[in-house]
């Protein structure tokens, strides 16, 4: 029996912002997450148990992200004992967090994009599920490529926010790898100040076309408008996980036609075609990120599956060299990174709402 000579309680938690600027997101993998644990519930559980949710926020702040790693490490009770995290969304102090989950003997699976640092951080428990979020940087470049090729690109980033430098970075070794870094051009917010007036002429000014925005979502939503104003016919690319509902707010009619790069939602995938009918049947549908998380779960399943265990040193092993067939298709993972990281999708807002074009 798998859980029964060892837990009393399989307890699955997920550690998502529960308010603020990524509210919305931390809902989205929230949501995710209830459905794959209601959906293996009314299955009959795993090896008869049934999975218990806990939700944890921690605000995607470095200090709180390591209090709730370890107020989960010391719950050591079989019926408090945690035995799979799902996240975090934000990477902060990763490397601390991470330690901690492993020295407690609890699984890890990150299912949205990590930035570098993170990247590199390995424990025998954790998965980061869909790669690093720098790979964005090809995805740009590719679509870049096939629609907008010789056209000049202003890059627009915040040097003071870490994940906004690193897909910066990766960008710009795309048009240098492919000998078009004579057409990009870079403007970091710290030179202009509060100025997004003044950094907005001089990208209208200076002959570029393409702009790739990269910040904080307020910041980035007062700058687009003001972009906009400056030249209409100007083409915008953000982050989707770095804008919000202010974004077209502000923007309204200026943003349509603005393109956005996210993880694809998988909907239209046929892999994923069978098990969204079934859900959509039982009256549940993951939502945005809601997708990888539910797929996060799902792959933890099938480990404890084919270990026939939910201790940590048995998934740890199975997890290397295992192949496992997630949503996108069969995958494996090296040192708890995908051999075969998921591609950034292309999304442009057409009558008022994304579509994914590429």
């Amino acid at each position: 029996m798998l859980a029964a000579n060892a837990f009393a309680v399989v307890n699955v938690a997920v550690v998502a912002p529960r308010a603020g600027e990524f509210k919305a997101f931390g809902d989205e993998l929230v949501g995710g997450v209830k459905i794959a644990v209601d959906d293996i519930n009314a299955s009959g559980g795993i090896g008869g148990e049934k999975i218990n949710l806990v939700v944890v926020d921690d605000q995607c702040n470095d200090r709180i992200a390591v209090s709730t790693a370890q107020m989960m490490a010391v719950n050591s009770s079989p019926q408090e004992k945690i035995n799979l995290v799902v996240g975090p969304f934000c990477d902060n102090a990763f490397d601390r967090t991470a330690d901690i989950y492993a020295q407690a003997g609890i699984f890890q699976i990150v299912p949205t994009a990590v930035g570098k640092a993170a990247a590199a951080v390995t424990r025998p428990g954790l998965v980061k599920m869909t790669g690093s979020y720098e790979g964005q940087g090809a995805d740009f470049y590719k679509y870049y490529q096939e629609h907008f090729d010789g056209e000049n690109v202003a890059l627009v980033y915040n040097g003071e926010m870490r994940k906004a430098v690193e897909i910066a970075a990766a960008v710009q070794n795309e048009f240098r790898k492919h000998n078009k870094a004579g057409v990009l051009k870079t403007y970091d917010f710290a030179h202009y100040g509060k100025s997004h007036s003044g950094l907005a002429r001089d990208v209208a000014a200076q002959g570029n076309r393409i702009i790739y925005l990269l910040g904080e979502a307020p910041n980035l939503a007062v700058l687009a408008r003001d972009i906009k104003d400056e030249d209409r016919s100007l083409v915008i690319f953000t982050n989707r996980y770095q804008t919000d509902e202010r974004f077209l707010e502000l923007l309204g009619d200026l943003a349509e036609g603005s393109f956005s790069l996210a993880l694809p939602s998988l909907k239209d995938d046929p892999d994923f075609t069978e098990t969204l009918v079934r859900l959509r049947l039982q009256g549940a549908e993951p939502e945005g990120l809601g997708v990888y998380s539910y797929s996060a779960v799902k792959l933890w399943q099938q480990l404890v599956e084919v270990s026939d265990s939910f201790k940590y040193n048995d998934l740890a092993k199975k997890v290397q060299g295992c192949k496992v067939r997630m949503v996108w298709g069969e995958e494996e993972y090296k040192n708890g990174n995908p051999l075969r990281p998921v591609n950034y999708g292309i999304y442009q807002l057409q009558s008022g709402s994304y579509t994914q074009v590429y």
